[in-house]
């Protein structure tokens, strides 16, 4: 299946011809359910992980925001499937219901568990992304690598160095695949987590596209010039353009490479690594494909598919923000860090 983004509604490069030396190119993921298997690049599907090698744990410390029963929180998000798939795949979904059917069955689930909250010893991490450089072009170091994995802790963490606040902490792992190999088939899971954390199992169907930098990242005449861009007459001067930051530059969704999100929580600063290098967004985890604001990048294969598409996924991060990770573009050793927007 091909997922394809409609041509942008608005010929940027053609009234800011200069931008053309800002523009990288992105992959949008398109992460959609399915069964993915060991073998292919994935949201929330298994990995190629090598049995002899130890599964990831998480060390830091945990600051819960939400919390429920691993097992519990999986049964309940398959159960949520087939609500979706009950509705079909037309007509807008109701998140403030899905949600609280959500709380309610995942605190009957709490208090029959009767795991042990306080202990706060390391918990395995679980799988977000696996991506063959095959499927996803321009992921880096491919001279030595041909797979990216990451994944992360499904639970809060706060005042940690390289980390966003309140919310998953990813590890990366860069390897070369070999599907020889002996592999884990049963990995460990965590007793806890926010459900909110926790990804469905999705292929993907990968798209390069072309991304332009948060304007507020460029030069001051050319973000001035792009704020009054396709702007209403009544709007006030120091407002951006939607036309530019929602419609043209960044593409929204789950991705990889690119200038990352637009950054609507925080003002943009330089993501800069422990070596002095500036990082630069290498994965992209968001809390929905498209919404009222950047509906023109729904594919043009799923017009008028409703809402139901629209967090394929299944993960909220905060209050449906984005959460990028960087990496430095020196040496794949370097840590990575996380930034919400």
């Amino acid at each position: 299946m091909d997922l394809t983004t409609p041509p942008r509604p608005f010929d940027l490069l053609g009234d800011f011809p200069e931008l053309s030396a800002y523009a990288r190119p992105a992959v949008r993921l398109h992460p959609r359910r399915g069964e993915p298997t060991v073998a292919q690049s994935s949201i929330g599907g298994p990995l190629l992980w090598p049995a002899d090698e130890a599964w990831p744990l998480c060390y830091l410390d945990h600051d819960d925001t939400s919390i429920e029963p691993y097992d519990a929180a999986l049964r309940l998000r398959h159960q949520e499937g087939k609500i979706e798939g009950m509705r079909g795949r037309t007509g807008y979904l109701d998140f403030t219901a899905q949600m609280e059917h959500r709380r309610t069955l995942a605190s009957s689930l709490v208090d029959a568990a009767g795991i042990a909250y306080g202990a706060d010893e390391p918990r395995p991490l679980i799988p977000v992304a696996q991506m063959y450089s095959c499927d996803v072009p321009g992921l880096p170091f491919t001279d030595r690598f041909d797979l990216l994995q990451i994944l992360w802790c499904p639970r809060d963490h706060v005042n940690t160095r390289n980390l966003a606040p309140h919310c998953p902490a990813f590890q990366v792992r860069w390897s070369r695949a070999d599907p020889t190999a002996a592999l884990v088939t049963d990995p460990p899971e965590p007793d806890l987590c926010n459900g909110e954390y926790l990804p469905a199992p999705c292929i993907l169907y990968p798209e390069v596209v072309t991304e332009y930098p948060d304007m507020r990242n460029l030069p001051e005449p050319l973000e001035h010039a792009l704020r009054g861009w396709h702007r209403d007459e009544d709007e006030d001067e120091e407002e951006w353009s939607t036309a530019y930051s929602f419609d043209t530059a960044l593409a929204p969704g789950w991705k990889a490479m690119g200038h990352g999100m637009y950054w609507g929580i925080i003002d943009p600063f330089p993501v800069v690594c422990e070596c002095g290098a500036e990082q630069l967004p290498l994965f992209t985890a968001d809390s929905s494909e498209f919404d009222g604001g950047t509906g023109s990048w729904r594919p043009v294969e799923e017009a008028g598919s409703g809402g139901l598409l629209q967090n394929p996924v299944g993960v909220t991060i905060g209050r449906a923000y984005t959460l990028q990770l960087y990496f430095c573009p020196e040496s794949e050793t370097h840590p990575c860090r996380s930034v919400m927007s």
